[in-house]
């Protein structure tokens, strides 16, 4: 991260060049001055809105009506709040910030590549910039995201992002429609024949970090997800019945795996087709009159016969669940009369894409909506309500082989939906955001002409991520890890991958589209890879198609290090859940590619598939086979220790790793604060109290924990804490303190008055003394791993707690 003073440094080193290259010669007679603090710059058609130093909105109306209302993207209009200065000189309209310079030509009608260009301190050399506002692809590129993984078993291409190599960014929001508060709750832009443009220059140069920070400036806040999102969360195709749903979330006890959360698949529905259903133009016969449909809106009560007994056993054991849902209705759905009524006819499956799985008989055919139809919107949506009285608490929109559509010029079809299903769980009392696939304006991705993919950028407001049903391969594996990190781009945090893939292996001659010629059961190195993978992802979910993903269905080592990490994973969710509130106040994702800290460095560019959790812990994606298997991993710079064996690493450099099965590719900087919860069966929503503190001494570092009620929507009038953590080192490393600062903020329902704390100090030599507010506490010393644990017990979280080692002589 680039500290406040390199920051004055390179301001003022680009203030010096733009005097020098940008002032000189002029005269008073050809320039006229003007500062202004706030507010836009119109000169004829054209007005310029500084919105921070490196963001910039450019809007050309050939009728002179410009365009304030929020857009799909944006959401709200940021204000004008930035200082700049601005003059005319030569003909050139010019607009100065600390930052970036623009200069456009007046009398010239609409931006141009030949009438404006913007100056931008790229590290140490000023560019000059000529945006192309045809929504062709911009260079330098570093990707964003893509709608979906379906069916594929190869890295795929993505979409643009905001950052770029070359430092800047175009967001070309011209066509996107505007939103109202009237229905359907959008506009389609007006076209009258004349020219309109709106776009935000984004100039961050290589200051990655503040072109998320602007976007999120831009288009909005990602929204604080339930603590219960960031634990161990499983899933499967299969049709469970209530008792079997009872005995696999039991069996994760049994085996000391903790859970936190559980998705429903397609089968919990009801719908009466006694002549079976078509399943990818396959006819399946059903057992029972009402099963085997995705398009029912109702429970199945021949296999759930107490849905509000068995959702109430799941909240008791502090598991949160979601339903799985297919935007379809069958025209035998007891549901159907009255949605007919309330919208009038519907589409039926001869749509562009029809139902996939209907009845098999013709006189009882599948039902689909059209979104931007105010009144078949809410009666898509109040055919969920009377499920929702259960107590689920949230929807997952599986949105990936029904007709329903939400088409208009301008409008991404997918964050339309999602808006509406983020807005139905906070009508529900649900802090949980939508799950679904992101950001196209219909199945197969976006027209980037007409513009319909843009909405991309505002999925961040309403969306976890769901990447759909891939093949399992060592190749993928690894592009998945990269497109998490990427999704950042587009201010994402949230992006949750099938742990172990949807479909299993390919098998030979399969290229991944046939769904019967997968493997599910994985070879034991390629299963245990993914679930060490999905630990260090924003969401690991575990899911299949009738596959195996569990554990105990490994048995052996496979079971043991894959059982080992699920556990790892739940005493990272105060860490986790602390990231996720970073993300909803900074706009920085939780996984973070390496170029976001060290943008100068070639190889931040090159390793992919490695991230950064937080800014301390490094992961190096372990994408190939074998126990152990061989690893490229480039240590950025800074001194590093390997998070399992201690090794200790100095950095810039490239090395080999042989990484063994139960371990991973995994480094934590010397002076990181990473917060733990014991191994529990589940998360409390709230605090956790024995919390572990993991600290690598080297060097200074700092963390601060947030806690607040883990649910619900009481964060958003400040009932949270902060707690500040900070780590120093003498400079002969042989005294080390920690400070764990007073709890900071509002109180809220189950905040802790008092905790107790277990301190773990890594990579030390044995200490003389230690001890907590000047006591000596209970500690002990593990010299093979050459880690101190203290023990600080009952200790109010309202007065700072002081830890002091000496190691040797302190000074």
């Amino acid at each position: 991260m680039k500290t406040i003073a390199t920051h004055i440094i390179k301001y003022a080193a680009f203030l010096l060049i733009m005097l020098t290259t940008s002032c000189g010669g002029s005269s008073a007679s050809s320039a006229k001055q003007d500062t202004a603090n706030s507010g836009s710059i119109q000169e004829g058609n054209a007005r310029f809105t500084v919105i921070s130093p490196t963001l910039v909105r450019m809007e050309y109306a050939e009728n002179g009506q410009f365009e304030d209302r929020p857009t799909q993207t944006l959401g709200t209009r940021p204000p004008a709040s930035a200082d700049y200065t601005t003059r005319v000189e030569d003909g050139v309209r010019i607009v100065k910030t600390s930052a970036l310079t623009l200069r456009y030509n007046l009398g010239t009608g609409s931006f141009k590549q030949n009438n404006l260009a913007i100056e931008v301190l790229r590290g140490s050399e000023v560019i000059e910039v000529h945006p192309d506002w045809s929504f062709a692809p911009q260079p330098g590129n570093l990707g964003g995201w893509r709608r979906g993984l379906d069916n594929e078993k190869d890295p795929q291409e993505l979409h643009e992002g905001v950052l770029s190599r070359e430092g800047w960014y175009l967001l070309n929001d011209s066509n996107t429609v505007l939103l109202t508060d009237t229905p359907a709750g959008f506009e389609v832009r007006p076209n009258d024949g004349g020219t309109y443009q709106d776009g935000y220059l984004f100039g961050y140069g290589l200051d990655y970090v503040q072109g998320l920070s602007d976007l999120r400036t831009l288009t909005g806040a990602a929204p604080l997800l339930p603590k219960k999102a960031l634990g161990v969360w499983f899933s499967k195709w299969w049709a469970y019945t209530d008792a079997e749903w009872r005995t696999e979330v039991e069996s994760f006890s049994a085996h000391g795996v903790p859970l936190d959360t559980i998705s429903i698949d397609t089968d919990w529905k009801r719908v009466h087709q006694p002549l079976g259903c078509l399943v990818w133009n396959v006819v399946i016969q059903a057992p029972l009159d009402d099963a085997c449909s995705w398009n029912g809106w109702d429970w199945n009560r021949n296999i759930f016969p107490d849905p509000d007994g068995f959702i109430s056993w799941l909240h008791e054991r502090g598991i949160d669940v979601g339903l799985n849902v297919h935007p379809s209705i069958a025209g035998s759905d007891p549901a159907y009369p009255d949605t007919i009524a309330q919208t009038g006819k519907l589409m039926t499956d001869d749509a562009e894409l029809p139902c996939s799985i209907i009845q098999a008989d013709p006189s009882t055919p599948c039902y689909i909506f059209d979104w931007t139809q105010a009144e078949q919107l809410d009666a898509y949506f109040d055919l969920h309500e009377p499920i929702e009285t259960t107590g689920i608490d949230f929807w997952w929109l599986d949105w990936c082989c029904e007709g329903s559509r939400a088409q208009a010029p301008g409008l991404s079809a997918d964050t339309w939906i999602n808006a509406g299903y983020a807005k139905q769980h906070e009508d529900m009392g649900s802090r949980w955001p939508a799950f679904s696939r992101i950001g196209g304006s219909f199945q197969n991705g976006f027209d980037g002409v007409d513009n319909n993919g843009l909405g991309a950028f505002a999925e961040h407001r309403y969306s976890i991520h769901f990447t759909g049903d891939t093949c399992s391969t060592w190749e993928l594996m690894a592009a998945q890890a990269a497109m998490t990190a990427a999704e950042g781009n587009i201010g994402l945090p949230y992006v949750s991958h099938d742990i172990g893939s949807f479909l299993g292996e390919p098998l030979p001659g399969s290229d991944c589209t046939n769904r019967l010629n997968t493997g599910q059961h994985l070879p034991d190195d390629m299963y245990v890879r993914w679930i060490q993978l999905g630990t260090f992802q924003p969401i690991l979910r575990l899911h299949s198609h009738h596959g195996d993903r569990l554990p105990w269905e490994y048995p052996g080592k496979a079971e043991t290090v894959a059982s080992d990490f699920l556990r790892l994973r739940g005493q990272l969710v105060p860490m986790l859940y602390t990231l996720s509130r970073k993300a909803h106040d900074t706009g920085l994702p939780m996984t973070r590619p390496l170029y976001l800290q060290w943008p100068e460095s070639e190889e931040a560019y090159q390793y992919n598939s490695q991230f950064t959790l937080g800014n301390d812990m490094l992961i190096a994606t372990v994408a190939a086979p074998g126990d152990p298997a061989m690893i490229d991993v480039w240590i950025p710079p800074g001194e590093w220790v390997d998070f399992f064996t201690g090794e200790e690493f100095t950095g810039p450099r490239k090395i080999s790793r042989s990484v063994p099965l139960e371990e991973y590719g995994v480094f934590m900087r010397k002076g990181a604060i990473q917060p733990m919860q014991p191994q529990l069966p589940t998360s409390a929503h709230g605090p956790q109290d024995n919390l572990i503190i993991n600290v690598w001494p080297g060097a200074d570092g700092n963390f601060e924990l947030y806690e607040d009620e883990g649910r619900g929507f009481a964060y958003k009038q400040g009932a949270y804490r902060w707690t500040p953590i900070t780590l120093s080192s003498s400079a002969n490393g042989a005294c080390h303190t920690l400070t764990i600062g007073a709890a900071q903020g509002q109180n809220f329902n189950g905040a802790l008055n008092s905790r107790s704390w277990e301190l773990r100090f890594k990579g030390i030599e044995e200490p003389q003394t230690v001890t907590v507010n000047g006591s000596t506490p209970t500690w002990s010393y593990r010299a093979a791993s050459q880690t101190v644990t203290i023990d600080a017990n009952n200790l109010s979280t309202g007065n700072p707690v002081t830890v002091n080692l000496d190691t040797g002589s302190c000074n």
